[in-house]
């Protein structure tokens, strides 16, 4: 497969992946009705890591019926703990800061600031992998936050010294997230990266689950447990959003530049405000349809451009 045709599917996964990501939004919100923030990622990495295991066993199966596996996976001989500190970093870190900078600020003020991660992953291509950016591309990063500021226009605003430096602590692990991902998808493949991505988040979050309840018979994990809504929400997050979202977006930090897979972060802000206005029947502002625009054509230019080049 040539240059431009795996640049031009690198592209789809990123987009596919932030699409994913913009539902989340909703499947998160249907499963806190029910469960605790901790409760809930515990369950989602757990429904993953079980997921991609038996993904791992089948494939190991057909290697032994036919003599030729479906994929490679081999994690034997390899730098493994770029990954474990990958996962420390994404889900880990990220989705700790993420929670508490969300609880201490408004969400106008959280998804501004969280939309500068591309601003700063420009700064990451340039300054330390040293990645050809060009001015559109460096404009359209712009663009899209001043997109994402009008979509979180009508919201209340609501900040604090803490809020702001857990928010901060946000972009700053997604940011290094993209470059740990651009640079171990040169030794292991999106598949290998996401798998162990996700063993270190319910490594991580299982504990912290149990200890916030109180263990395994908590009304907090049990009630939760007999909910269909909080299982499909789980399902949705486990195998959807965390195991192909991820997959598909280690599969294009492998092929494009920091700046151009970031760049797609935002359009997960257009896609939860969507199914918002769509499936929850939620108001849709002018200042909304605009910044929906801005983040769109912006998202466009830069990659056509991008496109052009290869």
């Amino acid at each position: 497969m040539n240059e431009k045709k795996i640049h031009i599917l690198s592209l789809l996964a990123a987009l596919t992946s932030a699409v994913i990501f913009g539902m989340s939004f909703m499947f998160s919100k249907l499963a806190l009705e029910v469960a605790q923030p901790t409760v809930l990622l515990a369950f989602r990495f757990a429904v993953a890591v079980a997921a991609m295991t038996l993904v791992i066993a089948v494939n190991a199966l057909v290697g032994k019926l036919r003599g030729r596996k479906l994929f490679a996976f081999s994690l034997r001989g390899k730098p493994v703990y770029k990954l474990i500190l990958l996962g420390i970093v994404q889900p880990v870190a990220y989705f700790i800061f993420e929670n508490y900078g969300i609880l201490y600020t408004s969400s106008a003020v959280a998804g501004t600031i969280i939309a500068v991660v591309p601003v700063c992953c420009i700064l990451m291509d340039v300054l330390v992998l040293h990645e050809k950016v060009t001015r559109r591309q460096v404009l359209c990063a712009v663009g899209a936050v001043g997109g994402v500021a009008l979509i979180s226009a009508g919201g209340a605003v609501m900040i604090s010294a803490l809020g702001l430096l857990f928010l901060l602590l946000t972009m700053l692990s997604d940011t290094v997230y993209y470059g740990i991902s651009h640079s171990a998808a040169k030794v292991f493949t999106p598949f290998e990266m996401t798998y162990v991505m996700f063993l270190v988040g319910m490594a991580a979050f299982i504990p912290a689950a149990l200890f916030q309840t109180g263990g395994l018979h908590s009304e907090l994990i049990t009630v939760p447990a007999q909910s269909g809504q909080f299982w499909l929400a789980v399902v949705y997050l486990g195998v959807l959003s965390s195991g192909v979202a991820y997959g598909l977006l280690n599969f294009a930090n492998s092929h494009l530049t920091v700046s151009e897979s970031s760049l797609f972060s935002n359009v997960t802000t257009v896609v939860s405000v969507l199914a918002g206005v769509i499936l929850l029947k939620e108001p849709f502002s002018l200042w909304q349809i605009l910044g929906v625009a801005v983040i769109l054509v912006c998202v466009f230019i830069a990659n056509v451009s991008a496109s052009s080049e290869k």
